[in-house]
């Protein structure tokens, strides 16, 4: 049972208490029922876990609101804050706060549920994170480089995401480690005009014409460059 639930039925933590296993119980690698719970955003098997005895604090530190943020578990998110959880609170690895994590994946609209949970709570939109520390928000070989919430969801996240950030004060010339703006990280990761045009400040700009193609070819899953190389037929 302990292998299902590691593999998602978390429903089954009921039959598991009934059956008489402790509610500190752990799969073969270690990992306790309640962590799994968090892991799949499963807020009623938590309760009941709590309600049996068990304590939010086996889930991590900070009871893992990054990990929350990170998966998408508004509701989750929502939880732990109302239960103590510091929205502002950073990894102690690399000062990544949870709304580093919810701004760490392409943009997803339950990353967008667990942003404006935290910003109602008072997360911080320009928090930093440390400079070259390691970072477990990408795949591999990735460090930090004291970028802020915006700056990553330049690079990934929707415009949603960013006039959140933008409305709840994050500055739009912030520069990471190495003097790059948000307007740069979506540069770099050749994010649509639509998209720059929304972290534009000073005498940056964008054509018109450029941003109403990008959301054109967006639409068609085209790289503006890509279209543009394909040349004009006088017809």
């Amino acid at each position: 049972m302990l292998k299902r639930i590691a593999d998602g039925r978390t429903d089954l933590v009921y039959d598991l208490i009934e059956y008489g296993y402790p509610v500190d119980s752990k799969d073969d690698h270690g990992v306790s029922v309640i962590k799994w719970c968090a892991y799949y955003g499963d807020v009623s098997a938590i309760r009941y876990l709590l309600k049996k005895g068990e304590e939010l604090s086996s889930i991590g530190k900070n009871f893992d609101l990054n990990g929350a943020a990170f998966h998408g578990h508004w509701q989750l998110c929502q939880f732990l804050i109302e239960n103590g959880a510091d929205p502002n609170h950073p990894l102690s690895e690399n000062g990544e706060t949870p709304l580093h994590s919810a701004s760490s994946k392409a943009h997803l609209p339950a990353q967008n549920l667990v942003m404006e949970v935290l910003l109602a709570n008072g997360a911080e939109p320009n928090a930093k994170t440390k400079k070259n520390e390691e970072s477990g928000s990408f795949m591999r070989d990735v460090r930090t480089r004291a970028e802020t919430p915006l700056h990553r969801a330049a690079a990934f996240g929707g415009p949603g995401a960013i006039r959140m950030l933008i409305d709840a004060g994050a500055e739009l010339e912030a520069r990471d480690m190495n003097g790059d703006s948000p307007l740069g990280w979506a540069s770099w990761h050749k994010r649509p005009a639509y998209i720059l045009k929304m972290l534009l400040f000073g005498d940056q700009s964008i054509h018109p014409l450029a941003v109403e193609k990008s959301v054109e070819q967006e639409a068609l899953g085209w790289e503006a460059m890509d279209v543009n190389l394909l040349g004009k037929p006088h017809v």
